[in-house]
């Protein structure tokens, strides 16, 4: 991968999201169908891997009060607005609103776990008086493979079953070692890169949204509380989780604020920057050194969920995106590339295995926990403290560490996912 190259996934990787990408993606599909129909949309059918499905049943939906894929698939097919990508929803309305309402009240729409998707997947059926559409997406949040409208197929794409690791741009990137990728971070000027600083200001703003209004259960809010009360201390790791805990707390609450995602998911990019870029802040780091180590963070997120996947059983918020913000910090507070890879065995020893169980504003505090583990990898790693090579999944290099992680993942936990859907789907709760 050569500087140009690394500038472009960046642009590509680091954009902004609105709402939880999960019932964004069934919005965008259902906006896609929709947008081929003419007269009143009678019948939604909704076909989803289980990620997709488990990820969207708790997640608040940003202009909406209400929570599920029913609901964002309902809007998006009156939104009709798939150009707007992953802002979509900021376009809702109360005529759309209500008639979404009056269809899934009506029990016309419906979400179904497709047992034969085992990679991201999601299909949306649309049937009106005079005509019918289909929109299937495919392996990332944005990739529409097919469309069509009465039997006309429109679009068709390869559907073979390619990952994000399969892109051009993100196999160069695994072909680096994390030190390899530092170094090409550390070419880039601060003008290149300026654009991370876009990411930091938004996903602050997004933090910042619960100090005025009531969102989730109150994690937020009970933390300052108890930071002004002094029974917890305004120093940089409270900062940190208050940042992270707040902004996917409102995130995930269905805020109708956007947040600066990475690799593919909103909640993925407040946990890279927010700690990196309060870190900066407390340490008086140079402009320069700020970007670069948001930049280099967004890119060992990216290395690291190349390697697990998307939607994985585990946590990949806090496996991924706490890891690379570690890494990131790492760098920030002057440790060198062996210091950086301890960070990650320190990670690895220890965030691996937090399960995913769906987007909700519960999230909140799985990254604030993955965020107080990354500043205290870092701290450790930078003073030379590093877990054991024999450690559990420990292992010399970060390559392997990550390597490790993505296997617990990918093989260790096959049958994670199922037994967490049927937790989820046999609750009794209003």
């Amino acid at each position: 991968m050569n500087k140009e190259q690394m500038l472009e996934l960046l642009r590509k990787d680091v954009v902004p999201a609105l709402g939880c990408t999960e019932p964004v993606c069934v919005a965008l599909c259902a906006a896609s169908a929709g947008k081929l129909i003419d007269d009143n949309i009678e019948v939604i059918e909704v076909f989803t891997n289980a990620g997709i499905y488990k990820n969207g049943m708790s997640a608040g939906i940003p202009n909406c009060a209400m929570v599920g894929l029913d609901w964002a698939a309902g809007l998006g097919a009156f939104l009709k607005n798939p150009e707007k990508n992953l802002e979509l929803l900021a376009d809702v309305n109360d005529e759309v609103l209500k008639k979404a309402e009056a269809l899934v009240e009506a029990g016309k729409v419906s979400v179904k776990v497709d047992e034969a998707a085992k990679s991201l997947y999601v299909k949306c059926f649309l049937r009106s008086n005079s005509s019918e559409a289909i929109c299937v997406i495919q392996n990332a949040h944005t990739n529409i493979v097919h469309l069509s409208r009465n039997g006309e197929v429109l679009l068709e794409k390869e559907t073979a079953t390619t990952t994000a690791g399969d892109d051009v741009l993100v196999n160069a990137l695994l072909e680096m070692a994390i030190a390899d990728i530092r170094k090409l971070v550390a070419t880039a000027t601060e003008e290149e890169l300026e654009f991370m600083l876009d990411g930091v200001a938004m996903n602050e703003s997004l933090a910042a949204y619960s100090e005025t209004q009531e969102v989730g259960v109150g994690i937020a809010q009970n933390l300052r509380k108890e930071i002004n009360a002094g029974l917890l201390a305004n120093d940089l790791v409270n900062k940190i989780v208050l940042q992270v805990s707040s902004a996917a707390e409102s995130r995930l609450d269905g805020c109708p604020l956007p947040t600066m995602s990475s690799s593919g998911a909103g909640t993925k990019g407040l946990v890279v920057i927010l700690p990196v870029s309060e870190t900066a802040k407390a340490i008086g780091a140079s402009k320069l050194k700020t970007v670069q180590a948001l930049a280099f963070a967004h890119l060992v997120n990216r290395y690291i969920n190349a390697y697990v996947g998307k939607l994985s059983p585990m946590c990949s918020c806090v496996m991924c995106s706490s890891t690379a913000a570690s890494a990131g910090i790492t760098w920030l507070l002057g440790g060198n590339d062996e210091q950086i890879a301890y960070a990650i065995r320190n990670m690895c020893g220890t965030v691996t295995g937090m399960l995913c169980d769906g987007g909700k504003v519960g999230c909140a505090l799985k990254v604030s926990t993955g965020s107080f583990a990354a500043l205290m990898s870092a701290i450790h790693a930078v003073n030379n403290v590093a877990l054991r090579v024999s450690d559990g999944i420990c292992a010399e290099t970060a390559e392997q560490c990550i390597k490790n992680m993505a296997r617990i993942g990918n093989q260790g936990m096959q049958d994670t996912d199922a037994e967490i859907l049927a937790i989820m789907t046999t609750k009794n709760v209003d």
